[in-house]
């Protein structure tokens, strides 16, 4: 094994000792095994994955990659909870410059990484605008401080369902919102922001209506995300583009 790679998780770790050296046998466990069963076919399925998701970021573990990315493999492994899986976001960059286009004006942000307690994604946000509340079943990116009661929601919402593949779920979600908006589009496959299918919706023309942008993503398995983006009409260009951007930071972590 590369002893680089080796030192630099265990200078970067806070660990007990103990756990370092196990930690660091998982890792050459991990790899060794995917040394000798088909290390040409992993680097040709990184390449392809690459090359199909534009926005979505699956993360594939490959021989000599860098140590914080074979040490998520190692943690998806571990009980979710525990302080080593709850680490995982030490091994993304805390904090990072994003340069974002609002009403044609380009402005840096100062983003903040998440990474869901079960590791299967991670997000950049606007700390300096946006707050992160997690909840049982979904993670939700809000104004940081409460908008007044007249406006309606502004919201990035982000929520996993297991069993169901992207494209029917949008079909679904896209008739559940027939009933809740005036007009809804048909569902749109896309590749920007991320990589999946788009049903988009609002309640009206007026400065206050309700807007959604409801993404649906492959979780990398059999399941989907779905990621809706809510906001109002007069706050297209503010809010609605800062979510578009947000959404461009969203990455599935997948370990198999």
């Amino acid at each position: 094994m590369d002893q680089k790679l080796k030192e630099q998780l265990l200078e970067k770790s806070d660990y007990p000792d103990t756990w370092k050296n196990d930690i660091w046998g998982q890792l050459e466990a991990r790899l060794d095994e995917e040394r000798h069963e088909a290390p040409v076919g992993n680097l040709r399925r990184a390449t392809n994955n690459k090359n199909k998701h534009k926005g979505m970021k699956v993360m594939k573990i490959g021989i000599g990659v860098a140590a914080a990315a074979v040490a998520v493999t190692v943690f998806l492994s571990l009980p979710a909870g525990t302080a080593m899986m709850d680490s995982v976001k030490d091994w993304f960059e805390p904090e990072k410059k994003i340069e974002i286009d609002v009403e044609g004006q380009k402005e840096e942000t100062n983003g903040q990484v998440h990474v869901d307690k079960t590791s299967e994604y991670a997000i950049y946000y606007d700390k300096d605008r946006y707050k992160l509340v997690e909840g049982t079943d979904k993670d939700v990116i809000t104004t940081i401080d409460p908008l007044p009661a007249e406006y309606p929601e502004v919201s990035l919402t982000i929520e996993q369902r297991t069993d169901v593949l992207p494209e029917q779920l949008a079909e679904e979600l896209a008739g559940q919102l027939q009933g809740e908006y005036a007009r809804v589009d048909a569902v749109e496959r896309v590749t920007a922001p991320v990589d999946g299918y788009l049903v988009h919706a609002i309640d009206g023309s007026d400065r206050l209506s309700k807007v959604t942008n409801v993404y649906v993503v492959s979780n990398g398995k059999q399941g989907s995300f779905i990621l809706s983006s809510n906001y109002f009409l007069e706050a297209a260009e503010g809010h609605g583009a800062r979510f578009t951007q947000t959404l461009e930071q969203f990455q599935v972590i997948d370990g198999e």
